[in-house]
């Protein structure tokens, strides 16, 4: 095959016909609903959020995950619930003590928020109380029934005791603050009611609800003890309703806020602009997705608060909002869909973002257009225009639901060397061994095999799922049917074990059997689990064997190799020696470009080249920015097609083998495209005069890309 490769290759550069910048920028020419323009190096636009995890919600899991991918200590905010189940006690001195099971609930729940790092949270109402049985722990025990199906078993202590009664409610809210107090966490609002536009038995009706809401939130404003606590309101699910329950309730409200599981994309919009207008603290307390999060921070939402979290995308959203800037924005209101380009000035790192509604979302495209350089998505480039397809959702729980995706955006020298999607033996830096499967037991690296053993090869292919389908599925060739690489128990912690799986009968990919392929550095990338963040590493041990999950290296750890893994082709070898420089670097002008032509040098393997350009700098002294304009270059001569008028360039190549090894630079040249002005030879040196690139001296008639003498940087001055 590799004979083949060559032969080819050989061929190709025979027939003196150059590789074109249009096959390398990759075109996008599909039509988009969407257009968002960005500029990597723009200043940008900030827009802080204060991030939440909601533990109303009250599963460790889900809080887990939300600090795995945003990190403790990134967290403002958080949710947790009170229960209005039982009557409060009156201590007669303006305190009021919940009873023991309301008080184990909410001790939880303030438990979970702590995992996060806050000590700021919101309280609000855990409105299934009114109706659910409750145990002795505040938990929901579950009843089985014919159907298979579990179902929470009702009791209406909670609605007897605080449908209708407002007073009851403000003594119930009062008392959960100081016991959340207790705890050593600050509330910073309180919402009465949950969702009361559904009602869920918080009244009789939502007509009756808007006045019991409306009449405790007189109460919280009325005693002293709330005057640095926010009442919030009104919590709607449905947004179309949001500004209603607002405007009625805002008198008495600090705070505006609104869910996105019904309703407008208008409404959502407007409701935080309106909420903004009038001074108020604009908040969602129960996020679903990234595309109600870049849409609510585009039109001013403050606190975001996830409900149930899911992954890379929402993690990096959060991370990039608070320590970065916003370079590009778009939105289909009609489809409930939208997207986003941010720079993380912590890590330089620059990321799109595309999401949707839960329940109202219908497929639409966007295309991100690169306005200053080529960039890749991916991997995918160079190009100026990348269209994607964000697919709808067909209500709730049915089909793409939430589906939001996450792009890593590239650019510079280092690159990912190509789309990752196909089969491969994964090589790890440390140990420069493979990564081995066998069967159900641990996932091992070993010495490649001669044989090429089908438990050392790798299918490795972008894996649509609901929710974020940002991630891979990785499974081995191996004839058994332990496929999928998965976390054994699904452990989040560092050190996790790594094994194969076969899954379901029906192919499903599991949690924690998707995995997100980050480029990372000298055509090696990082694994990262989309169940814990974690990332796929060779521990230290003398035989380099064990692969195991742990938390990944920061951005400028000096040591990476053992997170660090090249995908290569699955009849290549172990080799990391990079391949010899190539020389004798030319430039000549063509009518439709800039054409490179060198000297391959020899090398068992066949070879490919990246090709290189950069803007010669203004500054004297200035370092010059490269940017990859083709990879994968198969013949000796490219032809740069996107080079532009009265601009000055700089080219190098790089050859690259089999294994992915890169050479160091060739020498840099440097072209301008323009006309000259004869110097008539007065009292010039061969050095100093100008020449075309046959060699002739330059005229005024001369144009095109021109040299002077033996210099590096060939323009007029």
């Amino acid at each position: 095959m590799k004979q083949l490769l060559l032969t080819l290759a050989m061929m190709t550069a025979m027939t003196a016909t150059a590789q074109t910048g249009a096959d390398y920028m990759r075109a996008a020419a599909s039509r988009a609903d969407v257009t968002i323009y960005f500029n990597v190096a723009d200043e940008g636009k900030e827009y802080k959020v204060n991030w939440g995890m909601d533990a109303a919600w009250d599963w460790d899991f889900n809080v887990n995950r939300g600090v795995a991918h945003i990190g403790k200590g990134n967290f403002a905010t958080g949710r947790v619930s009170f229960q209005p189940v039982d009557l409060v006690t009156d201590n007669g001195d303006g305190t009021y003590t919940l009873t023991a099971r309301q008080q184990k609930k909410l001790k939880w729940r303030c438990d979970l928020m702590k995992l996060t790092g806050t000590t700021k949270v919101n309280l609000n109402c855990d409105h299934e109380a009114l109706f659910c049985l409750i145990d002795e722990d505040g938990n929901y025990p579950e009843e089985q029934r014919t159907d298979g199906k579990m179902y929470k078993i009702t009791d209406y202590t909670g609605r007897t005791n605080y449908q209708g009664k407002p007073q009851e409610w403000y003594k119930l809210i009062k008392a959960s603050v100081q016991f959340v107090q207790q705890q050593g966490l600050t509330v910073v609002s309180v919402s009465p009611f949950n969702e009361p536009d559904y009602v869920w038995e918080q009244a009789v009706d939502e007509s009756t609800a808007m006045e019991d809401f409306l009449a405790i939130a007189k109460l919280l404003k009325a005693d002293e003890f709330f005057k640095d606590i926010r009442i919030c309101g009104g919590n709607t699910l449905n947004d179309d309703k949001a500004l209603t329950w607002y405007n009625y309730l805002k008198d008495y409200l600090d705070e505006g806020n609104t869910h996105q599981l019904a309703g407008t994309f208008y409404n959502y919009a407007n409701f935080f602009k309106k909420v903004k207008a009038d001074g108020k603290v604009a908040t969602a307390d129960e996020l679903h997705n990234v595309g109600e999060a870049i849409v609510g921070v585009n039109y001013g939402m403050e606190n975001g608060i996830w409900w149930g979290f899911d992954s890379k995308a929402r993690g990096q959203f959060c991370l990039d909002s608070n320590q970065g800037v916003r370079l590009g924005y778009g939105e289909n209101r009609n489809a409930w869909t939208c997207g986003a380009v941010y720079r993380n000035n912590t890590t330089g790192e620059v990321h799109g973002y595309l999401g949707s509604s839960e329940r109202q979302a219908t497929t639409s495209t966007f295309a991100f257009v690169s306005e200053d350089r080529p960039v890749y998505f991916n991997g995918e480039g160079p190009t100026r225009r990348y269209v994607f397809e964000v697919p709808g959702g067909t209500g709730y729980q049915y089909g793409q639901i939430n589906a939001e995706r996450l792009f890593d955006i590239t650019w510079g020298e280092d690159v990912p060397p190509f789309v990752v999607d196909g089969n491969y033996i994964l090589v790890n830096q440390y140990s420069d061994k493979v990564l081995t499967s066998a069967g159900s037991s641990y996932v091992t690296t070993s010495t490649l095999s001669s044989s090429n053993k089908t438990s050392q090869q790798w299918k490795v292919t972008p894996g649509r799922t609901r929710g974020d389908i940002s991630y891979w599925f990785i499974d081995n060739l191996s004839a058994d049917n332990n496929s999928h690489l998965n976390i054994l128990n699904s452990n989040m912690a560092d050190e996790a074990n790594v094994i194969c799986w076969k899954g379901d009968n029906n192919g499903t990919h599991l949690l924690e059997e998707q995995w997100y392929i980050k480029y990372a550095q000298d055509g090696y990338y990082y694994i990262i689990s989309r169940l814990s963040n974690k990332y796929l590493y060779c521990t230290n041990s003398a035989s380099g064997s064990e692969v195991r999950l742990k938390t990944g290296p920061s951005p400028r750890a000096r040591s990476k190799a053992a997170y660090l893994w090249r995908l290569q082709p699955i009849d290549s070898k172990v080799d990391t020696r990079s391949p010899a420089i190539p020389t004798e670097l030319n430039i000549q002008q063509q009518e439709n470009g800039i054409q490179l032509s060198w000297t391959a040098p020899e090398d068992t393997d066949p070879l490919t080249y990246l090709v290189l350009r950069a803007v010669v700098p203004q500054q004297e002294g200035e370092s010059a920015e490269y940017n990859t304009i083709a990879r994968g270059v198969s013949t000796t001569s490219f032809l740069d097609t996107t080079a532009e008028p009265s601009k000055h360039y700089l080219y190098k190549v790089k050859a690259v083998d089999y294994a992915g090894n890169r050479s160091e630079d060739s020498e840099e040249l440097a072209t301008s495209i323009e006309s000259v002005v004869s110097d008539n030879g007065q009292g010039t040196t061969d050095d100093e005069r100008w020449y075309d690139l046959s060699g002739k001296p330059a005229s005024e008639t001369t144009s095109g890309i021109i040299l002077q003498g033996k210099k590096k940087v060939y323009r007029k001055q």
